[in-house]
C-alpha cells in the first residue's frame, strides 16, 4: 500500500510529521481531516518511515472521532506517554495500552485498567454534555462567520496585489503568493484558530511591505496600503458575539430552535419573538459598515500625527475628509432604510395594528391635560389660601395642597405623562422600551406611595 508523508496542525496549532498507509491520496487525506488536523503538506513517498529500536512500541485499541476503532502501535517511553500523545496529538479516545509483545493475561489486566480510566473520563464527559449542546449551533455560526471572512480577505488580498503589482518585486509577490497558498490550504478545515492566525500572518506581512514602499518614494501607495490592511485586519478580528440586548435574544431563540425542533408549539411562538427583535440584513450591515468608517477614521488621524512633512500631512487630512463624508453618507442611508421599513410596516399592519401606540398617545394627550389642570388648581388653592381676599371662609375645595391623596396622584400622573411622553416621542418603535417602560412607571409609582 502507497505511504504518504504529511506534515499537518493539530487543533491546538501545533505541527506534527509522521507518514500514513493509504491506497490513494483522497483516502489519507480524507483520515487525516477526520483525525481534525489541517493538511499542510501530504505527498507520496518511497521511504519507509524511520524506526528507533531503542525505544518501546505499545499496541493501543481506541476510537476516533468518526466512532471508528482504530488500532496499531505507537513508540514511547510508557503507556502514559502514548496516552498523551493519542489523546492530544491524533484526538483518539484510547481504549486500551500494553506494551508490545505482551502476553494474553498482561493484555487483558490492561484493557481492565484502561476500561476504568474511560468509564471515568465518560462520567465527566456526560456532565459536559449539556454545555455541549448549547454550544454546538453557536459553533456553527463561528464556523460559517470564519470562513465567510477568510474568503474576504483572500478576494481584497488579490485586489492588493493587483493594485500594488508594479511596487513589489519579485521577492515580496513570491512570499505573499505562498502564504495565500498555505491560507487556500486549510481554509476549510475545522481548526479555525490556527485558520485565523494564518490570515493575521498574511496581513501583516503585506502591511510590513510599506517600509519598503517608503524606501523607494512611494509615499502616496504607502499611505493607502496602511490604510487597506488596517481595515483588513480589524474585518478579520471582527467578533460574531451579540452586540446589543435584541441580537443576544434573537440568538438565544435560535439556539433553543436548534435544541427542540420537535416543539412546534413554543418553537412558532418564539419565532414570531425573534422576527420582532431581528434586526433586517441590510441595516446590520449598514452599521457594520459605519463601524468600519470609525476605525479608519481613528487610524487615519493617529497616522496624520506620525507623518513627518507636511506634505503627506495634507493627504492624510483630505482621506480624513473622504472617509468622513463616506460615514455621513452612510449614517443617512441608515436614517432612510429605517424610515423606508417603518413606512412599509405601517403599510402592511394598516391602522389595526397601531391601536396600542394610539392609545397610548391618547393617553399621553389626556395626562397632559390633567397635569395641566391639577397644577393650575393647586397653584390658585395656594394663593386663595395664603392672600387677604375679605373672604370668612376658604372653601375646603381649594386646599388641595393638604390632601395626602392628591399628592400622591399628583406624583404618579406625572411619571405616567412622563413615561407614554418617553414612548410616543423618542422611542415609539423600540421594543426594549415596550419592555422597560412599565417597569420605570411601576417602580416610580412604589417610591412615591412609600415616600409621601
Amino acid at each position: 500500500m502507497p505511504i504518504f508523508k504529511y506534515t499537518v496542525a493539530n487543533s491546538e496549532g501545533k505541527k506534527l510529521s509522521g507518514t500514513v498507509e493509504a491506497p490513494d491520496e483522497k483516502t489519507a487525506r480524507t483520515e487525516l481531516n477526520n483525525l481534525g488536523f489541517s493538511i499542510l503538506i501530504l505527498q507520496q513517498t518511497s521511504e519507509m518511515p524511520h524506526i528507533d529500536n531503542n525505544i518501546p512500541k505499545f499496541v493501543f485499541e481506541a476510537i476516533d472521532k468518526n466512532s471508528k476503532l482504530v488500532s496499531g502501535t505507537i513508540p514511547a517511553k510508557d503507556d502514559e506517554e502514548a496516552f498523551k500523545k493519542l489523546t492530544g496529538e491524533y484526538s483518539l479516545t484510547v481504549t486500551a495500552i500494553w506494551p508490545e509483545n505482551s502476553t494474553e493475561q498482561q493484555i487483558t489486566i490492561a484493557r481492565q485498567k484502561w476500561s476504568r480510566k474511560l468509564q471515568t473520563e465518560f462520567q465527566n464527559i456526560e456532565q459536559d454534555i449539556e454545555k455541549t449542546k448549547n454550544k454546538s449551533l453557536e459553533q456553527e455560526k463561528e464556523e460559517a462567520f470564519v470562513k465567510a471572512k477568510i474568503e474576504t480577505i483572500l478576494a481584497e488580498v488579490n485586489k492588493l496585489i493587483q493594485t500594488f503589482d508594479a511596487e513589489f518585486d519579485l521577492d515580496q509577490k513570491a512570499e505573499i503568493n505562498k502564504q495565500i497558498n498555505k491560507l487556500l490550504r486549510i481554509k476549510n478545515s475545522t481548526n479555525l484558530k490556527y485558520i485565523l492566525q494564518t490570515a493575521e500572518e498574511l496581513l501583516l506581512f503585506i502591511e510590513n511591505q510599506q517600509k519598503s514602499l517608503k524606501e523607494h518614494g512611494h509615499n502616496e501607495k504607502r499611505l493607502e496600503l496602511m490604510l487597506q490592511t488596517k481595515n483588513l485586519l480589524n474585518h478579520l478580528n471582527r467578533e460574531s458575539k451579540p452586540g446589543s440586548i435584541s441580537e443576544d435574544i434573537v440568538n438565544k431563540i435560535e439556539n433553543y430552535e436548534f435544541q427542540h425542533r420537535d416543539n412546534k408549539q413554543v418553537v412558532n411562538f418564539l419565532v414570531r419573538i425573534k422576527n420582532y427583535f431581528q434586526t433586517p440584513p441590510e441595516i446590520i450591515a449598514i452599521k457594520e459598515q459605519i463601524k468600519i468608517y470609525n476605525k479608519q477614521l481613528f487610524d487615519s488621524i493617529k497616522l496624520y500625527f506620525k507623518e513627518p512633512t507636511k506634505e503627506y500631512k495634507e493627504k492624510v487630512k483630505n482621506t480624513i475628509l473622504t472617509i468622513w463624508q463616506a460615514r455621513k453618507k452612510a449614517k443617512n442611508s441608515l436614517k432612510a432604510t429605517i424610515k423606508l421599513r417603518r413606512d412599509r410596516q405601517k403599510a402592511q399592519i394598516g391602522e389595526p395594528k397601531h391601536l396600542i401606540l394610539s392609545f397610548i398617545d391618547e393617553l399621553n394627550a389626556f395626562t397632559g391635560w390633567l397635569l395641566g389642570f391639577y397644577i393650575i388648581y393647586y397653584f390658585l388653592g395656594i394663593y386663595l389660601s395664603t392672600k387677604e381676599f375679605g373672604l370668612t371662609k376658604i372653601p375646603k375645595g381649594f386646599l388641595i395642597y393638604e390632601s395626602q391623596f392628591f399628592k400622591y396622584a399628583l406624583g404618579i400622573l406625572f411619571l405616567l405623562h412622563a413615561t407614554t411622553a418617553i414612548k410616543s416621542n423618542f422611542l415609539r418603535q423600540n421594543a426594549i422600551a415596550n419592555l422597560t417602560l412599565p417597569i420605570f412607571f411601576l417602580f416610580g409609582s412604589i417610591i412615591v406611595l412609600l415616600n409621601f
